[in-house]
């Protein structure tokens, strides 16, 4: 199967555009010349060159001769959390927890992480890091890489240890990162909503760009992402189990961000005033 991160050699002797290597995304997504994009989540190199060879029949005479093989077997894994330089890197299929922690430069002294969560697919697994890193100790293996999974660092755990299903009881978190004053996971409570959720990551940084929140999720092994503003949280999807909200960062003064955060937390109480007013004058009028 192709995976995320494989290094992809494509050839053709009629287009030299088509004679370079290309990268698959984080997402399983391949980018081609001609504005080709190509998922390949779950396909096989066999498949992959036969749906190429139907996508770009229409820009050759003939049926196009495309050769194409796997030039590199690396694999992207996005680390999060308690690491000095978090995002996503490309890692060997058997490399080590403490190697893919050391291409983020490391875990952050001043708040050691004593979890490591790693989502991979359906299946989740947590491992402390503590009896991980102990001597003498039985070290949980990870038995490979496959792409796609997301590790994150983190200070506390309330669940038991083992990979798991999201069949079972065990629900997942929501995580919360970004621009946030605690970024991280937090359980999805019944009837909880997106703005629930920022309360309990206690709200934006002052580099938060209200403008630009995403909200993440994977579903059935494929990603899909959702863009809005704060203004337009409404928009939001309903929170599942795994969701991630991301807050991005922006470039304005620290001045402009705090008047507009000001402006939303005044909208906010505002808001809450007239919702406490309306129901004190019902109970009057009763």
């Amino acid at each position: 199967m192709i995976a995320p991160g494989f290094l992809l050699t494509m050839s053709s002797l009629s287009d030299r555009k088509l004679n370079e290597d290309f990268r698959v995304g984080f997402d399983g997504g391949l980018q081609l010349p001609y504005d080709i994009d190509v998922n390949t989540t779950g396909v096989t190199l066999a498949q992959l060159k036969k749906k190429l060879a139907a996508l770009y029949h229409p820009y050759f005479k003939t049926s196009p001769d495309i050769g194409l093989h796997v030039k590199e077997r690396r694999y992207w894994v996005d680390v999060r959390g308690l690491v000095h330089k978090p995002g996503r890197y490309l890692v060997e299929p058997n490399a080590s927890l403490d190697q893919v922690i050391a291409l983020a430069g490391g875990t952050i002294k001043e708040t050691p992480p004593q979890f490591a969560r790693i989502q991979k697919g359906e299946k989740l697994f947590v491992i402390d890091l503590n009896q991980y890193y102990g001597v003498g100790e039985d070290q949980p293996q990870i038995v490979g890489w496959y792409g796609g999974e997301l590790v994150f660092l983190q200070k506390e755990y309330s669940g038991s240890l083992g990979g798991r299903s999201p069949s079972s009881p065990y629900r997942l978190p929501i995580y919360v990162l970004g621009e946030v004053r605690k970024p991280g996971e937090h359980p999805l409570k019944p009837g909880s909503d997106f703005v629930d959720s920022l309360t309990q990551a206690d709200g934006f940084t002052e580099q938060a760009n209200l403008d630009h929140i995403e909200l993440i999720r994977r579903t059935n092994g494929r990603k899909r992402i959702y863009e809005f503003s704060w203004n337009q949280f409404q928009r939001a999807p309903a929170l599942v189990q795994g969701d991630v909200i991301l807050v991005h960062a922006v470039r304005q003064s620290k001045s402009e961000i705090k008047v507009q955060i000001a402006a939303i937390l005044v909208s906010i109480l505002t808001s809450a005033a007239i919702v406490y007013e309306l129901n004190r004058t019902n109970n009057l009028n009763r």
